[in-house]
């Protein structure tokens, strides 16, 4: 399991961002921006409305450069949180396009139970957050060899994983992030930053791991 809790229960679930707003002025709310949070462990992920749809990997050898350039903007991030009063900071292990050595951190502030607002530390930015589903989510994180390390993270209807490397960059080996969601037949992915695992059903689970 997920270990020592650092993370208060009032974060726990499934995450999505309805808007950000820059200092320069500019905003998106049309970015699909998932958060599942555990009482250790975050998984992230944040899908441009205007990235590549790829039906299988083979594509990704003849997309055109401004489609490879689409599909690299999108981010994707694994590893612990650390909630310090209102301070929120989340600390990658693994991401994609790759690890970034700038600090992730917040100031946070519940509007209402499922709806909270963060502020950049510096003031560059401020998101407004909604909760989808709440309630206890089991986490963990394990190694796969290698160097090769996975997060999982399950919740009552939402789970996400993640796994790869540290030095993991976008556009040569890069890590692997998934949501997925249960209905009537099990589990079916509905969010990942290889297109082409979107829809598909979950076969071989990785719960076994929790």
């Amino acid at each position: 399991m997920s270990g020592g809790a650092t993370v208060p229960p009032a974060y726990l679930g499934l995450w999505r961002r309805s808007e950000i707003r820059r200092a320069d002025g500019s905003r998106d709310a049309s970015t699909r921006v998932l958060w599942l949070q555990g009482e250790r462990y975050h998984i992230d992920l944040r899908i441009p409305v205007d990235r590549p749809a790829l039906a299988h990997a083979g594509q990704l050898e003849r997309m055109s450069a401004a489609q490879a350039a689409r599909l690299g903007a999108q981010i994707a991030f694994a590893g612990t949180t650390v909630v310090d009063g209102a301070r929120c900071e989340w600390h990658p292990e693994i991401a994609f396009p790759a690890v970034s050595e700038v600090l992730d951190a917040g100031w946070m502030r519940f509007d209402a139970p499922d709806r909270l607002h963060e502020a950049g530390l510096d003031g560059s930015y401020d998101e407004d957050w909604e909760r989808l589903e709440g309630g206890p989510v089991a986490g963990t994180r394990f190694d796969e060899g290698d160097g090769a390390v996975g997060y999982l993270l399950v919740g009552a209807s939402w789970a996400a994983w993640a796994r790869g490397r540290r030095d993991d960059a976008y556009p040569g080996r890069w890590s692997e992030f998934c949501f997925a969601r249960r209905d009537h037949d099990g589990w079916r992915i509905v969010a990942s930053n290889q297109p082409w695992l979107e829809g598909q059903r979950i076969t071989n689970s990785p719960w076994t791991r929790l």
